[in-house]
This record gives C-alpha cells, sequence and structure tokens, in this order.
C-alpha cells in the first residue's frame, strides 16, 4: 500500500469513527478502498440484544474472528449489551471473548455497557494491559477483584468512568493503586460504595462523582486536582488538599458555610463555582464570599444564599423557580455575562412579584440577558406599585418573556409593571399573536403619549421610551420587521416569536 493510499484509509477510518457500525458498513460499498478501511477499522462499536430475535451477535461475532485471526489493531472497542436474565449464560461468554480479542489486539479504550443482569468484567485482566488509556464501565461487576492474587500495574491508564458498578470501597482502593496515573475518574451509581478515599493519584485532573444508593462519605487529597463535582447524598467530605482546583461544581446537597469557605478559600486558584439546588445545613442561609481568582458563578435553584459576593467575577448567572431573596455585594467591573432566568409557574405575577423582581435586578447595574417564564398574570394595582420603596431602575440588553396568553384587560398594567422593573433594549416575547399585539399596543401608546404621567402614576417622570419597533422571526436567525396589521393578518391562537426594540 503506497503512503497516499494509508493516508487515504485513515481518513476513512476519522470518518467511520462517528458512524455507527451499519451506516459505516454501507458506506464500505463506495470503493475497495473503503472496503478495506471497513474491514479493518481500529474502532468497533457494537450494540447488541440478546432476547429480542435478531441476529447482530452473529455478525458480531463473524467480525470479531477475523480481527482475532488476522490480528487487526483495535484502538476504541464500545460493546452496548442489552440482556435478560435467561440469556447471561449465553451472552457472558462471548462478551468474554470479544473482549479478550479486543485486548490481545492492543485495544487503548474500552466502553463496556451492560444492561442487567451485572456483567462480571474481567478487570484482572485489563490491569495488567500496558495500553490502555480509558475504561469506562456500565452495569458491571468488579467485585472479582477481590480475589485477585497476581500482581496488577496499570500505569497507561488515563481515563476511568464506574457508572451503576457493583463495588465497594476495598475494591475501589486497590483499582486506584493499580492505576497511579488516572486524570479523569467519574464515580456514578455505584452500589455497595459507602466511602471513597481519592489519595496517591499522582495526575489526577477531574473527578466527579454523582449519586449512590447508600449514603456516602468522602475525602480527598489530591494536590494536582482541577475540577470537582460532587452530586447529592454525600453525608461528608472532607477536602484536605486542592489548592489547584480550579473548578467546583456542587449539586443537590447541603452545605455549611464554613465548608463552603473552606472550599472556595482553601482552593487559591479556584475560577468556577456551580451551585445546583444547594442549601444551608440546618436550613440557615449561607453567604458566598468569592476568592480572588473565581470568574465564573452559576447558581441554579438555591434558596438559602443570603449574600454574594461578586468583586471579580466575569460572568454570573442565577436561574430559580420564583424571586431569590439575596444580595449582591462588590459588583465587579469586569462583569461582562449577568444572565437570570426567573420562573413564575406555582404563583401568579402581582404586585409584589414586580417589586421583589425589580430588587433583585438592581442588584447590578445592568444585566446581559434577563429570562421570564410566566404562567398566570394578576391584574397590577400602578398605584400600590408605586408606593413600594423606589430602587434604582436595572437596564436589561435583552429581555425574554415566555407566556402563553395574557388577558387583555390586565395587559396594559402588566407591560406597565415589566417596564417599571427593568429598561430593556431588546424585549422577546414568545406568546400567543394576541399577546404580541397587546403587548406592541402599549409600548407604541407610551412611545407616542406626550404625557408625563398616566392613571394617576409618575412613573415615567424620568424615563421616556423614545422608540419602538416590532419584529416577527421568519426563522431561527432571520426576522422581518412588522406593524400591528401584519400581526393582525396571523392566527390569534398561534404560539409566535417576536422581538421589540426599544430606545430609552
Amino acid at each position: 500500500m503506497s503512503i497516499s493510499d494509508k493516508f487515504c484509509e485513515f481518513i476513512i477510518h476519522k470518518i467511520f469513527s462517528y458512524l455507527s457500525y451499519e451506516d459505516a458498513a454501507n458506506s464500505s460499498l463506495i470503493s475497495k478502498i473503503w472496503q478495506q478501511a471497513w474491514l479493518t477499522q481500529p474502532n468497533l462499536k457494537f450494540k447488541v440484544e440478546y432476547g429480542k430475535g435478531n441476529n447482530n451477535r452473529k455478525i458480531v461475532e463473524k467480525i470479531m474472528e477475523r480481527y482475532k485471526d488476522e490480528k487487526y489493531p483495535i484502538d476504541k472497542f464500545e460493546l452496548d449489551i442489552t440482556s435478560s436474565p435467561y440469556h447471561h449464560a449465553l451472552a457472558f461468554p462471548r462478551i468474554d471473548n470479544w473482549l479478550d480479542t479486543a485486548l490481545q489486539n492492543g485495544v487503548k479504550d474500552v466502553v463496556c455497557e451492560v444492561n442487567v443482569p451485572s456483567y462480571p468484567f474481567p478487570i484482572s485482566a485489563f490491569l495488567i494491559s500496558k495500553s490502555l488509556r480509558e475504561l469506562v464501565l456500565t452495569g458491571c461487576d468488579i467485585m472479582s477483584l477481590l480475589l485477585s492474587t497476581s500482581p496488577m500495574n496499570c500505569h497507561s491508564l488515563r481515563k476511568l468512568s464506574l457508572c451503576d458498578v457493583r463495588l465497594d470501597h476495598h475494591v475501589l482502593q486497590t483499582l486506584l493503586n493499580c492505576c497511579p496515573l488516572i486524570s479523569d475518574l467519574e464515580i456514578k451509581n455505584c452500589s455497595l460504595l459507602t466511602k471513597i478515599e481519592l489519595r496517591n493519584l499522582q495526575n489526577i485532573k477531574s473527578f466527579h462523582i454523582s449519586p449512590t444508593d447508600e449514603t456516602l462519605s468522602v475525602k480527598i487529597q489530591a494536590p494536582s486536582l482541577e475540577h470537582l463535582s460532587i452530586f447529592e447524598q454525600i453525608v461528608a467530605f472532607d477536602i484536605i488538599e486542592c489548592q489547584n482546583l480550579k473548578s467546583l461544581e456542587l449539586s443537590l446537597l447541603s452545605i455549611s458555610q464554613e465548608s463552603l469557605e473552606n472550599l472556595i478559600y482553601t482552593s487559591q486558584n479556584l475560577e468556577s463555582l456551580i451551585l445546583y439546588y444547594v442549601s444551608g445545613e440546618l436550613n440557615e442561609r449561607f453567604n458566598i464570599r468569592s476568592s480572588p481568582s473565581l470568574k465564573v458563578l452559576r447558581i441554579e435553584g438555591c434558596n438559602d444564599i443570603g449574600e454574594i459576593d461578586a468583586s471579580n467575577l466575569v460572568s454570573f448567572e442565577y436561574d430559580g423557580d420564583g424571586i431569590p431573596d439575596l444580595k449582591i455585594v462588590n459588583e465587579s467591573l469586569q462583569l461582562k455575562k449577568s444572565q437570570a432566568c426567573l420562573s413564575c409557574y406555582s404563583n401568579s405575577t402581582d404586585v409584589e412579584w414586580f417589586c421583589k423582581m425589580k430588587k433583585f435586578l438592581s442588584n447590578l447595574t445592568s444585566w446581559s440577558q434577563v429570562s421570564l417564564h410566566i404562567g398566570e398574570c394578576n391584574d397590577i394595582n400602578l398605584i400600590d406599585l408605586e408606593s413600594h420603596p423606589r430602587v434604582a431602575i436595572p437596564k436589561v440588553l435583552v429581555l425574554d418573556i415566555y407566556m402563553r396568553y395574557i388577558d387583555v384587560s390586565t395587559c396594559t398594567n402588566f407591560v406597565d409593571a415589566l417596564l417599571w422593573s427593568c429598561h430593556p433594549k431588546i424585549l422577546n416575547l414568545v406568546s400567543s399573536i394576541e399577546t404580541i399585539i397587546c403587548f406592541l399596543d402599549r409600548l407604541t401608546y407610551l412611545k407616542n403619549s406626550s404625557h408625563s404621567t398616566f392613571d394617576g402614576s409618575v412613573f415615567w417622570h424620568s424615563y421616556r421610551l423614545k422608540e419602538v419597533k416590532a419584529f416577527k422571526y421568519i426563522a431561527e436567525n432571520e426576522h422581518v420587521e412588522v406593524d400591528r396589521e401584519d400581526l393582525a393578518m396571523m392566527t390569534r391562537t398561534e404560539m409566535s416569536k417576536s422581538f421589540f426594540l426599544l430606545d430609552w
């Protein structure tokens, strides 16, 4: 084979790596060189279902026999096996043979996903491999590792992912001791595992822990760790040494102020903090006092946060059900991205809701984007709204509103309350055509009005809407300018996405 042919085969192998095995097989009909590339491709991906009456396993069997006989190199081997309890006696020996062939042919990356019953993965055989770089196991049993007496080490392994794998603390420690150069470790939903101790991994960079069936305690001593994700049911975690941590994600757990501060301040290089439905211990509120290195903060569904120090943030995102009662202090001069997504499905929007939203948004001088998901809308008493303590009106670059419908009789006051809460430059509206027309009518009236007051209010004495333009999306990134007549020709019940450009 010439150099050009080898290069062409390499390119075809690369293409095959993005296709399913069936699509790659069909592509092999293009030419002889494509067929030869398909017959010798180093990346194999099979999905086999036992008990479904298909013959796919016979095809896999023939392919693996050919690779075994010809000793074609295998770089990546992926198996997705579905087997009922009645067929595992037939399935498991074949899986053993296929994995053994891949191992003998120098496989580098292995992905083995097996549905119930739990497959006894031959872990000991893989821990003596000199070429294995990545091992991803789902639905396997590796408790047999405790019975192995032969010396094992796999210094080549860099990524280890265990999901729904049957193992305990002793098996995990044995496994990690055999693979000291792991850089990426993921543990999800592993039964029997009640304790994790992460030590002596010289190159560990990323560690992700997700829920197990049991409560879990975690102890981490990993100076090289850069990315840490901890999910629910972690009853105790002790981070002894993680000074190089760059990103931290905490999800669905409770934490004390002391524990959070310790995580942030001992991680001198922490750049990103993500909190997903994190609560304070014993229903106490907690504060986020950022370190100088913290640049990205994302919060979702956290109602127990009292105060946020945002002195060095470049990006801040909040997503939650309802309006949070929190305060942002020391607004960063470097803040480039500030987004809030606020949902109001369980309660209707009323005077109190708008006042809370304005107070929350006034935490920052301006926002990049604010999204409001609104269910029911009450009529707003503008006099009551005006009687609340005044705060600075936040500036919003893009305001997204998602609402199916609003009664025409309440639309006018709703729009006024919305603009009282913030001054958007762009107002995206996803709603019925009737609602969009209502918005356009009110915005146009406010623009054309020569009065400095309306309905006895003085909301507009300092802020005047100078210009309004309406647009309708005709494709994802295409839009046309419309007027009221254009909108009136559309079906009233049709949901549509429009936006308004507002000049203050």
